[in-house]
């Protein structure tokens, strides 16, 4: 029999798949909520176990600095007898034990762990002993406070030279004096490993030290279980041989761990039972809840079949709305446009006028001085050669007007590198003419630049325009010696064009507002409005730069980013 999974879903109703969804849910979040528990719980027992190790670490590294500060002012005290030194320093044996006797005698009575009590000359010679008679072999100048022995005995040592360097004083104690001292702060047991053997006291073996040492140390990790209890192996090292790399002392602990995991179990069986319960509850409140939630739902399906249909009448309504706005408002924008340019050529008509004024002019004294001499009989043939000669010269001149001004309105939507301040003296060719018409004078100042690569006729229309507003204020405000100042400077990668002039400033609040579409300080008569909107969209939009205004002391400022 094939089994169809569609067929299954066709089948089974909208509560039952809802119901198995739901409780699939509650049952992921059932496993991270016991994964938490037990993770806390796990947690909790983990930091006891640090703890226990860290209790352990700072009673053995205390005993370590105590034992050592200890020994090291009874040496020292021994050292500064009288004639001790001396003694030493002459190898004299019999003075050396008659005046140290005393001193041992007290000493290994307080500690049963002293083991010897042993002098030495500046050739690390032993010269004699008082207790336990020292391995000859030991390097008492190793670094290490622990030492092996030729007997393979642990021996903990305390070096202390004499004021001259002529010898050495060593107290030597058994390491289960360490042992002993944590039992005793801390009354728990502890084993010497060395060579992951356990060494360790008769009268103190037990089962769960037999059990441990029974395991196979390859295989264990840091738990193993003896007489139905369960144990956490600490270690301290406490010495290793660094040259040979063989011999590794360290002490055991073994912590009772029984009781945590224990409530581990409780924790997590704690948790499976309560979210059981609440998955009973669960079912039962789902099971009623979706009887009545699902009915509702059947009812309002045709409901809502029926609003979505209207809904989508609704939404291609507004999506027509909004694509007829958008075409409004993009034929305003064209309308601006062709406004503008409109402007622009009004402007430029006039500019060619003042252009041709000139050269006009002196083509009609050329024609009139050319007839006068005719009548008179005076015109001889080099004569009219040259009169014809500077008639051709100025009409050269007035068609290159117009190649420059045509080519000023040519369109060009293919972006190249150019200069700027090359583009601001071409346009200022452009209306030299009208410029000194209204004796308006153009300072420019060029310090560095950086090409712009962008439409230059449409940059060449911006200069155009802020150079024309600027015109028109003079003439509206009457200025007595009117002066555009351009500037042109670096600033990190960008070209910064200033145009400032001292026509008054603009009378406009907020002052930005002087670039919104038919906003003007001018006669209705004299302006459309739409040259400084448009200056600033070519400049931010198509060139992707920023055009700000502002008014200074004299004048208003514009200034470019490109």
């Amino acid at each position: 029999m094939n089994f169809d999974i569609n067929l299954i879903h066709v089948n089974t109703s909208t509560k039952t798949k809802t119901i198995v969804l739901v409780l699939g849910v509650f049952f992921i979040l059932s496993l991270f909520i016991i994964y938490s528990q037990y993770s806390t719980a796990k947690e909790f027992i983990n930091e006891s176990q640090y703890e226990y190790e860290k209790k352990l670490n700072s009673i053995y590294k205390e005993s370590i600095i105590r034992i050592k500060k200890f020994y090291t002012n009874r040496a020292l005290a021994n050292l500064d007898s009288f004639g001790i030194e001396k003694a030493l320093e002459e190898k004299n044996v019999k003075d050396l034990l008659e005046l140290s006797k005393k001193r041992w005698n007290i000493l290994s009575s307080e500690n049963i762990y002293l083991e010897s009590m042993a002098f030495y000359n500046e050739d690390k010679e032993l010269i004699t002993y008082l207790g336990k008679k020292p391995a000859l072999n030991i390097d008492i100048l190793n670094n290490s406070n622990f030492i092996i022995t030729e007997n393979s005995d642990i021996i903990f040592k305390v070096m202390v030279p004499s004021s001259d360097k002529k010898g050495y004083l060593v107290f030597y104690l058994n390491t289960f004096f360490f042992l002993s001292e944590i039992y005793y702060l801390a009354n728990i047991e502890s084993y010497i490993l060395f060579n992951e053997k356990i060494i360790y006291f008769e009268n103190r073996a037990n089962a769960t030290l037999k059990k441990y040492m029974s395991l196979n140390k390859k295989i264990l990790k840091d738990k193993f279980e003896s007489n139905k209890r369960l144990y956490s192996i600490h270690k301290i090292l406490l010495f290793k041989d660094g040259t040979q790399n063989k011999n590794k002392v360290e002490i055991v602990f073994f912590q009772d761990i029984t009781l945590g995991e224990e409530r581990l179990s409780f924790t997590v069986l704690k948790t499976i039972f309560l979210i059981f319960v609440l998955g009973t509850i669960a079912l039962v409140v789902l099971n009623y809840g979706f009887n009545v939630l699902i009915v509702r739902l059947e009812k309002s399906q045709k409901e809502l079949y029926l609003l979505n249909k209207d809904l989508e009448k609704r939404v291609k309504h507004e999506v027509f709305l909004k694509i007829k706005k958008e075409n409004e408002a993009k034929e305003k924008e064209r309308i601006l446009i062709h406004q503008s340019k409109l402007a622009s050529m009004g402007e430029m008509i006039g500019n060619i006028a003042h252009q041709w004024r000139q050269p006009l002019t002196q083509l009609s004294s050329i024609l009139v001085l050319t007839e006068l001499k005719y009548e008179r009989q005076k015109l001889k043939p080099n004569e009219l050669r040259d009169l014809i000669n500077q008639a051709e010269g100025q009409i050269l001149f007035m068609s290159k007007t117009i190649d420059d001004f045509r080519n000023f309105f040519k369109p060009n939507k293919e972006k190249k590198q150019f200069s700027p301040s090359e583009s601001i003296k071409s346009t200022l060719s452009l209306i030299s003419s009208s410029l000194e018409n209204h004796n308006i004078n153009v300072n420019l100042e060029f310090e560095d630049e950086v090409l712009i690569n962008g439409y230059e006729s449409e940059f060449s229309q911006v200069i155009l325009n802020i150079l024309s507003n600027s015109k028109d204020a003079f003439i509206e405000n009457k200025t007595q010696a009117p002066l555009i100042n351009i500037y042109i400077s670096k600033s990190q990668n960008s070209s910064k064009i200033e145009i400032c002039d001292n026509a008054g400033g603009i009378k406009l609040t907020p002052l930005e507002k002087v670039f919104e579409p038919y906003s003007s300080t001018k006669h209705a008569s004299s302006s459309t409005g739409i040259g400084l909107y448009m200056s600033k969209n070519i400049i931010e939009k198509s060139m992707n730069g920023s055009l700000s205004v502002s008014n200074k002391k004299k004048g208003a400022c514009f200034i470019i980013f490109l």
